[in-house]
């Protein structure tokens, strides 16, 4: 083996030349030693060994050699170094060795003898920019890999920290769930602890301020209001009447023009110190104004600070319709009640005074078209009442006294006895189905 003498082998390609004469490899390298770091064997195995142990980029093997010729020296050599370019030395008569070369070797060309140094030194040139590009293109592609490699280590870790910090939520959200639930079930007691004291205060059964607060939301849903609108007008008229605790004042009494006949309004519900004491509490502070202006007409004479019109709060507006209503064709303190179609002709006679317009047109659609759909109880009068209606709440007579319980159903029989005892008393008897 010789080694040639080259200067910075680190920027030059590696070359191994395979000749069994020594003249062909000292020719050879005296010609590309300068362009090449060019090591040089005149047998196969060393050759084979060398490659075993170092990286070569060109391989420039002669075709006849004893023991081991190109074709076969060449195959083993791609087998060992296969990104290497490899190069057959041959003449003209070696037409079937070459071809065997290029089949089983992978040759990318053949030299011819005898060789034009120039036309060497070109060949060379275009396979060393070949084995560049190669090279570059495998450096490329391993560092793709690494940065797959990397990118899917990185996905790994991120879809760690997705499953902790989904595991972390669900168990925030369970948490909020827990807490939100408590905080509604302890919502839900005051507002039942606030309606029981309610009713205790005012003498009126428990289904009428949760039936006062159901219409009413039917209304501001038909209105289009905001969820949240809806849900305080809600509330609102399930403590309307908190400001009447201690005191239960006489109802207004409206003399309509024309007979001079009096028609009585829900009492003023002290609307004052109804909205202190919700404003006491900081989830019904919203109520406040609702509650507060239950009691003013649309026309600026109501009560407590002769608002009118829009500058009242629109769920103030409805609560004013919906509790004049109920308490005209239902509650048991008025004995001055009216039948439900004359409740109705009545609100709409005092639209534009007492109530406003607006509400009153959608509250009488609800009446008409919503009250069945929504499973709220309709109150209607004898002359509306239908055999085979079913009773959804207790009948009771003016004095006080009940006279059929919810679930009966209505015969012809006891509808003419209900006739009776309301032409005798002269006062609506009230029933809700």
């Amino acid at each position: 083996m010789n080694d040639a003498d080259v200067s910075s082998p680190s920027e030059k390609l590696h070359l191994l030349l395979l000749d069994d004469e020594p003249d062909i490899l000292k020719s050879l390298t005296r010609v590309l030693r300068f362009d090449y770091q060019v090591v040089s064997f005149n047998n196969g195995h060393e050759a084979l060994a060398h490659l075993e142990e170092h990286d070569v980029s060109i391989i420039i093997s002669d075709m006849r050699m004893p023991e081991m010729d190109g074709a076969e020296f060449l195959t083993k050599a791609r087998a060992i170094r296969p990104n290497s370019i490899r190069f057959l030395l041959t003449g003209y008569s070696d037409i079937e060795s070459t071809i065997r070369a290029v089949n089983e070797g992978g040759i990318h060309t053949y030299i011819a003898k005898p060789w034009d140094n120039e036309g060497l030194k070109l060949m060379l040139s275009k396979a060393s920019e070949l084995f560049e590009l190669r090279r570059q293109k495998q450096a490329l592609t391993d560092e793709l890999q690494q940065k797959n490699a990397q990118l899917s280590d990185w996905n790994d870790a991120l879809e760690d920290k997705v499953k902790q910090r989904t595991a972390a939520l669900q168990d925030s959200n369970k948490k909020m769930s827990v807490l939100l639930t408590s905080r509604t079930r302890t919502f839900k007691d005051i507002l039942a602890a606030l309606s029981a004291i309610i009713q205790h205060a005012t003498g009126q059964p428990h289904h009428q301020s949760e039936r006062v607060a159901e219409y009413t939301k039917l209304v501001a849903a038909h209105m289009a209001l905001p969820e949240t609108q809806v849900t305080h007008c809600y509330l609102s008229a399930l403590l309307h009447e908190i400001g009447l605790i201690g005191d239960n004042p006489a109802p207004e009494v409206l003399t309509t023009q024309g007979e001079g006949a009096q028609i009585r309004l829900a009492p003023l519900a002290n609307a004052e110190v109804g909205a202190t004491i919700i404003g006491q509490i900081k989830r019904f502070r919203p109520l406040v104004d609702i509650i507060r202006h239950q009691d003013e007409n649309f026309d600026g004479t109501g009560h407590p600070d002769h608002l009118a019109g829009d500058a009242i709060p629109v769920g103030a507006r409805i609560l004013r319709v919906i509790k004049n209503y109920d308490f005209f064709v239902s509650n048991l303190h008025n004995s001055a009640r009216l039948k439900p179609s004359s409740a109705r002709a009545f609100i709409e006679q005092q639209a534009g005074t007492l109530y406003d317009p607006e509400v009153v047109r959608h509250f009488l659609e609800v009446l008409k078209t919503e009250v069945e759909d929504a499973d709220v109880d309709l109150c209607v009068g004898l002359d509306e009442l239908k055999i085979g209606a079913v009773l959804k709440q207790d009948v009771y007579h003016p004095n006080g006294q009940m006279m059929l319980s919810a679930g009966q159903e209505i015969n012809e029989a006891l509808l003419d006895k209900l006739k009776q005892i309301e032409a005798s008393v002269e006062v609506p008897i009230a029933v809700y189905v």
